[in-house]
């Protein structure tokens, strides 16, 4: 079930906000050294040792207590696994995840 509750005033991004994020995330997405990778990975899978990778990345990102970290940005991102392709619990998504946090660590976000 999804969180049924409405989001807190001022957490939720829509109309020109939301379309200047999306352009940003896009340019960013094409300028990325990773999305070889991730193309290959679309083809291929992504496996455990790659994902874990992810993983590992994103929990870096939480420097203190997870009760007393409130980032600035908060990105979710499915563990959905193509079957027959990806290790369990990995898949695209995660490897689009990386590059998004990559690119907001690199400018200090």
């Amino acid at each position: 079930k999804l969180n049924s509750e409405p989001a807190p005033p001022g957490t939720m991004l829509n109309g020109p906000l939301l379309d200047k994020l999306g352009a940003t995330v896009k340019k960013l997405l094409d300028d990325t050294d990773i999305m070889e990778q991730v193309k290959r990975q679309a083809k291929d899978g992504v496996n455990l040792d790659e994902g874990q990778v992810v993983r590992n990345l994103c929990q870096s990102q939480v420097d203190k207590p997870v009760d007393e970290y409130w980032p600035q940005v908060m990105i979710s991102y499915a563990t959905g696994t193509r079957h027959g392709l990806d290790g369990e619990g990995c898949g695209l998504g995660m490897q689009y995840c990386q590059i998004v946090v990559r690119q907001l660590e690199r400018a200090g976000i």
